[in-house]
């Protein structure tokens, strides 16, 4: 019955969807009917979708198969299959669907008469049902086909604001790199094709050498880590991401570069299966260097999107880090372990996605509000939006991973994980293992620090320019939006059993072993025992504790200090006669201690203009610095400049402008492919 149902709501959510795109289409000229009308069934859909996966991760899990399109032509009929990582990911798509839904229908309105609004919607439900079929793709035509439908739609999503120079930079390179993914993941499809004469995803891949797996391992890890932002592939996402409008931020980095978890588990895990442990090693490295790189830049970023983009690559890393541990555990035959590891991966997928959604709707507003993405041009807005900087604070405290967020769930799940896997007794692996919470420790704290500048420099001190002062609070469908997903991160953070419970039986299929039972505690309490190895930890204890340490020391100061007495005094003024904005402390001053401790990874360049003819007194002087990203400086811009140097060089050698040669080129092509027939 369970499965019947999931299976009509999955229907109705992709009937839902289109009917969507149909209205928005209908009602073209009446923009703001178009929004309300078209942005309700978004929601309605998303409740849709969430209820499908809900039903069936709380059924048998039993997989079952839909028919799209049946076509008399070989490999043209299109099918759905819907198990439970498709379920996993629906319901992820599904809450920020309805979230960013909610929140379009205030945010929409300062495009109303200024932009096409018909074309951004049926952009975003594209974008929304491509990401939908990725998950669902019975075979390898369907997925390439929603893969490539992704690409585009949110290239143009990226770009809709195309009169800004640093937008269409953004979106050219977003689309060239997304690209070289697809073409990666294309050749990885067709040498799996070409040993299993199937398209099928539930065909076995048995047939396949174990070196080929190697390859296509290879070819998947660079093409999904490329769509995910895995440093040092990640030079597209800090641009696309703070490019975009809000709401497609949100969609971006709260899903579509979650399809690279998606991606790895479906096909490496799922289908090719883990033979060799080296796949996790590499995994492990690349979540080391992702995540320590990301929360880096993150750190330094004045612009308050591109902050929550490098914030992202961080958090991919931490995901490579748990499918590391997986494939490494799955590969010694540790399940036990290799379960823990994609439990915490699952949690911090999902988690991650609620609030790191949360925050980019968050800054959306602050954008919606103040004009501006410029962390220096803001100040005191918690007085201007109150609303939206407890929201903002709320989801800044997820991410940094506190009690009693969700942040923190999955994070002390995968240290568990971690700790766990010295048992595999592999020196070298060991090594490894240090490093990696050594770096998990690090980002954890750095990114606490990036979430305390954000919401301070942001929200706290007085305006620093006209766009801070005049904000006003935004409208009230857009923090009911936010505060759906903040709910959820803290709903989650307190009873974290639920999600344990609704993502077992994921867990059980992938690795062959329940992990529930291995985690105690109680969700109808504030309290979640992670009992592994007989390492125990209560977060609802753990804040009780720290209230009640809290607590102590204020009575233990009062007690020793006597009776409080309230003094007025003015603020250090710093010999000056009246403060001004420009006097608080900033952010660039805030990240500058870093900036020198990393400097080996952060470069800088500096300018200073001085005006007037003294030297010593100029009347006004402008200091002005520029971070670069020492992986473009130093790889990509070397080799970007490498390939149009060749290619101007072979222009004249291919591009003759003779017919003769022309022919000459096609014959030779012809003879290479005739003569690679023969050979097979």
């Amino acid at each position: 019955m369970g499965m019947f149902e999931s299976d009509s709501l999955l229907g109705i959510t992709i009937v839902i969807y289109l009917t969507a795109a149909a209205a928005a289409l209908i009602f073209c000229s009446r923009q703001r009917i178009s929004i309300l009308l078209t942005q309700g069934l978004c929601m309605l859909a998303g409740i849709s979708g969430a209820a499908s996966a809900i039903v069936f991760l709380m059924s048998k899990n039993t997989p079952y198969s839909l028919d799209l399109f049946l076509s008399p032509i070989p490999y043209l009929s299109l099918s759905v299959t819907f198990d439970g990582l498709s379920a996993f990911f629906l319901l992820i798509l599904s809450i920020l669907v309805f979230s960013v839904s909610l929140y379009s229908m205030g945010y929409l309105a300062h495009y109303v008469g200024k932009r096409n609004i018909c074309i951004y919607q049926v952009l975003c439900i594209l974008f929304i049902l491509s990401m939908l079929l990725v998950f669902v793709a019975g075979n390898s035509i369907l997925f390439f086909m929603a893969w490539e439908v992704m690409a585009v739609a949110s290239y143009f999503l990226v770009v809709f604001e195309s009169e800004e120079k640093e937008t269409r930079k953004a979106g050219l390179i977003y689309i060239v790199m997304t690209h070289i993914s697809a073409a990666l993941i294309l050749v990885a499809l067709m040498i799996m094709y070409q040993y299993t004469g199937s398209f099928d995803l539930s065909h076995s891949s048995s047939a396949i050498p174990q070196n080929i797996k190697n390859i296509i391992f290879l070819l998947f890890l660079i093409g999904f880590g490329t769509k995910g932002g895995i440093a040092p592939l990640h030079v597209w996402l800090p641009r696309a991401h703070p490019a975009a409008p809000g709401p497609v931020s949100a969609l971006m980095s709260g899903v579509m570069i979650k399809t690279a978890v998606y991606g790895l588990l479906r096909f490496v895990l799922d289908y090719l299966g883990v033979a060799t442990p080296w796949w996790g090693y590499i995994l492990l490295a690349l979540g080391i260097f992702s995540a320590v790189m990301g929360v880096l830049y993150a750190f330094i970023s004045k612009n308050i999107k591109r902050m929550l983009a490098h914030s992202s690559v961080e958090n991919m890393g931490i995901l490579f880090i748990g499918l590391g541990i997986v494939l490494v555990s799955t590969a010694a035959g540790a399940k036990e372990v290799g379960a823990l590891a994609l439990m915490a991966t699952l949690l911090h997928c999902f988690f991650h996605a609620i609030y790191k959604g949360s925050l980019f709707l968050s800054v959306g507003s602050i954008h919606w509000a103040t004009h501006t993405k410029n962390m220096e041009e803001l100040g005191g807005l918690i007085k201007k939006m109150p609303v939206t900087a407890v929201l903002c604070l709320g989801g800044a405290l997820s991410i940094a991973a506190l009690i009693p967020f969700s942040g923190f769930i999955s994070e002390w799940l995968l240290y568990q994980s971690i700790f766990s896997s010295f048992v595999l007794g592999q020196a070298g692996l060991n090594i490894l293992l240090i490093i990696t919470a050594a770096a998990l420790a690090m980002a954890a704290a750095l990114s606490s620090g990036a979430m305390i500048k954000l919401f301070g420099i942001s929200f706290l001190g007085r305006p620093r320019t006209v766009h801070a002062e005049s904000a006003v609070e935004v409208p009230v469908v857009m923090n009911i939006a936010i505060g759906v997903l903040v709910t959820l991160s803290l709903l989650f953070g307190l009873f974290p059993r639920l999600a344990v419970n609704l993502f077992g039986g994921i867990v059980a299929h992938l690795q062959g072993v329940s992990i529930g039972n291995r985690l105690s505690g109680n969700f109808l309490v504030l309290s979640f025992p992670l009992q592994i190895n007989s390492n125990t930890l209560s977060p609802g204890l753990a804040l009780v504790m720290c209230g009640g340490v809290i607590l102590i020391v204020l009575v233990a100061l009062r007690c020793i200090g006597g009776k409080y007495t309230k003094r007025v005094v003015g603020t250090w003024d710093c010999g000056f006669k009246t403060l001004t904005p420009r006097m608080q402390y900033s952010g660039r001053a805030f990240s500058k201690p870093l900036k020198i401790v990393f400097r080996i990874f952060i470069t800088s360049t500096r300018e200073l203009k001085r005006e007037g003819e003294a030297l010593y007194h100029p009347t006004s002087i402008e200091y002005n610095v520029k971070t670069e990203s020492a992986l473009e400086k130093y790889i990509y811009l070397p080799f970007i400049r490498g390939v149009s140097a060749m290619s101007e060089k072979l222009k004249f050698m291919i591009q003759t402008g003779s017919v003769h040669a022309y022919l000459l080129y096609i014959f030779i092509a012809v003879l290479i492919l005739m003569l690679y027939n023969r050979m097979d």
